[in-house]
């Protein structure tokens, strides 16, 4: 079942109403109809719902929920179950951060963390902060590239992407995250994807290392990839380096191969640790 974001909280009957791009939405891609069910997100709650209403004229639809919290009860938000994972990306030209956002959104990331690099052209940085008064600013196209992903692919993970910065206050975050972790005994494992194999291991010995894990972190290069000297610091701060013997990737390919090998290698992990 396709899911549908929303802005509106469901009113006291549990209807909610669409209108706008919505209706567009719902009605031109989603191509749905009177009676069909979708699944609602909002504000961190997942929804069943049923399409009761359309009013082509007014461009308006209402939607039941299917299910009601009892009378001095309220809706309970999402859990999301397994390990949290992050994106530090070293920010590449905006066409293809964008396409690394949109990736990493339906990959389920839930931060992630441009950095500003030794390679990352001039100005790049700059344009994931312009805002235009007729709201077609970058900051805008990202967060309407992040809803359309999480409709596409059904996430529930609402993904945040911060403000552009050095790779010593991104590590500063992440390190930061960790320490909140540990405090929990709460695991994580950190890897930085490298075109060298120097002193690199395989995602396998990273992950092996660690164990089962609550927190993954993933940095990645932009075109040119990452310095000696930033994967040097990287390395001081608790970061594997994994080298792939595959082909040369794009740095857009790189990011998503990079995320999609270590969810799967933390999942394999698991299914290990329950055959022992």
């Amino acid at each position: 079942m396709r899911q549908f974001i929303v802005d509106s909280k469901p009113d006291s009957k549990g209807l909610i109403t669409i209108g706008g791009k919505d209706f567009k939405y719902i009605r031109q891609v989603l191509r749905l109809s009177v009676g069909d069910m979708i699944k609602v997100f909002s504000e961190g709650i997942c929804y069943d719902a049923t399409i009761c209403t359309i009013e082509e004229n007014k461009k308006k639809i209402i939607l039941q929920l299917c299910d009601l919290p009892q009378a001095g009860e309220s809706f309970e938000k999402t859990k999301i179950e397994g390990p949290e994972f992050y994106l530090l990306q070293f920010i590449p030209k905006p066409q293809k951060m964008e396409l690394i956002i949109r990736q990493a959104v339906e990959c389920g990331v839930s931060t992630i963390i441009p950095v500003i690099g030794e390679f990352t052209q001039k100005g790049s940085e700059t344009s994931l902060l312009q805002k235009k008064s007729s709201g077609t600013g970058r900051q805008e196209r990202i967060e309407r590239i992040i809803r359309e992903a999480m409709q596409q692919s059904g996430s529930l993970i609402e993904t945040k992407v911060l403000e552009p910065m050095s790779l010593e206050n991104a590590l500063k975050i992440v390190l930061q995250k960790v320490e909140d972790l540990e405090k929990e005994n709460k695991k994580s494992v950190l890897v930085s994807l490298y075109e060298r194999n120097e002193n690199s291991l395989t995602m396998h010995e990273a992950v092996a290392k660690v164990g089962e894990i609550d927190l993954g972190v993933v940095a990645v290069g932009c075109e040119g990839g990452i310095s000696p000297t930033e994967i040097k610091l990287l390395n001081e701060n608790g970061f594997n380096t994994i080298h792939f013997d595959i082909n040369i990737l794009r740095c857009e390919t790189a990011s998503l191969y990079g995320v999609a090998s270590l969810q799967t290698t933390v999942l394999e992990s698991k299914k290990w640790k329950l055959k022992e």
